[in-house]
């Protein structure tokens, strides 16, 4: 079976030790290209990675114009992500972009139907659903292990300085939501089967006292369409903190520093821990988009959810 072609979009974190990675580790999948701000960073980003075959661009246009690209990988600032995955598409490339996929829900409802008149892949990533504790516990929680879900509350902060990109409104929004917020609103969802309009949703946001240029803290209570209410908190004011705790009314599930890129953790069913072999999560993510490209089912995180979290974004910010 022939390779696919990867293209990726920025250099940054995700980019270098999660994306890049990932397609070097997939047998599915080759690293074609890079796009950085200047060829000299993509010649230093390709070098961590051995890949010698592949091209450095700094042009969008000469990237998308490259025929040995069929995805595009988009890891760049947020503002950034409507534009190059329009364009991506236009040329034809299927795309998995990093989330939010928008800064809008006009950009995102435009990339859902432009991928659906290409017909081509259009992925969101929300690789905590391809955690492999959290995939292993939704498989028991959907097997009926804490009968009906009555309440799902997902926490998870991370210290961001002010002078971080996320904090400029020319590139991106919503600050911490973005960061952490959306992939908890979505963990809430997922796990629930639920990307229904909310049936209430109360915000709070911490953007005034403190003073910052965004807010630092977001919290929110809201409760599902299908019944379960949800507890969620996004901060960038502490240190790293996360979990994730999930109500039946047959038991109790937690995980505990699973949330971030490197797929650890722990996982615990009915007070039992629960068994998983720790991974990167970018993996199978990359897998199960590159399954779709072959027409094997869809990826684990569509433009569907991509424009449902981006009215969670729209409805959060208020």
């Amino acid at each position: 079976m022939s390779q696919v072609g990867v293209g990726i979009i920025g250099t940054g974190y995700i980019a270098t030790a999660c994306h890049g990675p990932a397609v070097m580790a997939s047998p599915s999948a080759r690293l074609a290209a890079v796009l950085s701000r200047s060829e000299a960073g993509g010649r230093d980003f390709l070098r961590t990675f051995d890949a010698s075959d592949a091209r450095p661009y700094s042009d969008l246009d000469a990237f998308l114009a490259d025929p040995e690209i069929e995805l595009v990988v988009i890891a760049s600032p947020d503002g950034l992500h409507f534009p190059q995955a329009a364009a991506s598409l236009r040329a034809g490339k299927h795309v998995l972009v990093e989330k939010p996929i928008a800064v809008s829900e006009a950009e995102a409802r435009s990339l859902v139907d432009l991928a659906s008149a290409q017909g081509l892949v259009l992925a969101s990533g929300y690789h905590l659903r391809c955690h492999p504790g959290h995939v292993a516990l939704r498989e028991r929680v959907r097997a009926g292990a804490l009968g009906t879900i009555r309440h799902l509350r997902v926490m998870w902060s991370f210290p961001i300085a002010e002078s971080n990109w996320r904090a400029r409104s020319d590139i991106a929004r919503w600050w911490s939501l973005s960061a952490t917020g959306t992939h908890c609103l979505d963990l809430a969802r997922w796990f629930a089967d639920d990307l229904d309009d909310w049936a209430q949703f109360t915000a709070v946001l911490s953007n005034t006292r403190w003073q910052a240029p965004r807010d630092e803290s977001a919290a929110i209570a809201a409760q599902l369409a299908s019944g379960p209410t949800v507890e969620v908190l996004s901060s960038v004011q502490f240190e790293i903190y996360t979990r994730v705790e999930i109500f039946g009314d047959r038991g109790i599930a937690v995980c505990a520093d699973t949330l971030g890129p490197e797929g650890g953790g722990e996982v615990r069913l009915n007070g039992e821990r629960l068994d998983f072999t720790p991974g990167s999560p970018f993996v199978p993510q990359l897998a199960a988009v590159l399954g779709a490209i072959a027409g094997q089912g869809g990826p684990p995180a569509d433009g569907m959810v991509g424009l449902r979290a981006i009215k969670d974004l729209e409805l959060a910010a208020g």
